[in-house]
């Protein structure tokens, strides 16, 4: 993930994040070119579109102009969606990561582990801090079991 995120966290979850960095990272890099072409032609676009409603060209010699300028900002729509479509992608692959990685898990109990699922999927704004709470748990048990 972000270095800036990951300052003060424990090796367990830091190996974790990484492992899902590393399956989400050709999704970043799609959504990221997909919004730095889309932002810009959206920009330069609708600003020349505006200007050219405001100053009256629409006449018959700027219509071609005109035409182009509202092509670019097709594509540019287009694409930022796009981006949203792969940052979605993104996102259901972390989550499918998480369950999965639950539900591997050999530490932590059956009823554990289903309620750590259920809470990812009934409120997915929060599944990364319940994934940090499993992997604190199971880690904890680890160590109990090794102490014995």
């Amino acid at each position: 993930m972000n270095n800036f995120m990951m300052t003060n966290v424990p090796a367990f979850i830091e190996r974790e994040m990484q492992k899902i960095t590393e399956m989400i990272k050709p999704q970043l890099k799609k959504s990221s070119r997909y919004s730095i072409i889309a932002l810009p032609l959206l920009a330069i676009s609708l600003t020349n579109l505006f200007f050219s409603l405001i100053s009256g060209g629409w006449n018959l010699d700027n219509m071609i102009i005109l035409g182009i300028y509202a092509l670019m900002a097709a594509v540019g729509i287009a694409l930022f969606k796009e981006s949203n479509h792969v940052k979605k992608e993104m996102y259901k692959i972390g989550m499918e990561h998480m369950i999965e990685r639950i539900n591997q898990s050999e530490h932590v109990n059956g009823y554990s582990k289903e309620q750590y699922i259920n809470n990812i999927k009934a409120q997915p704004k929060f599944g990364m801090q319940t994934f940090f709470n499993f992997l604190t748990e199971e880690n904890n048990r680890k160590e109990r079991m090794s102490e014995n």
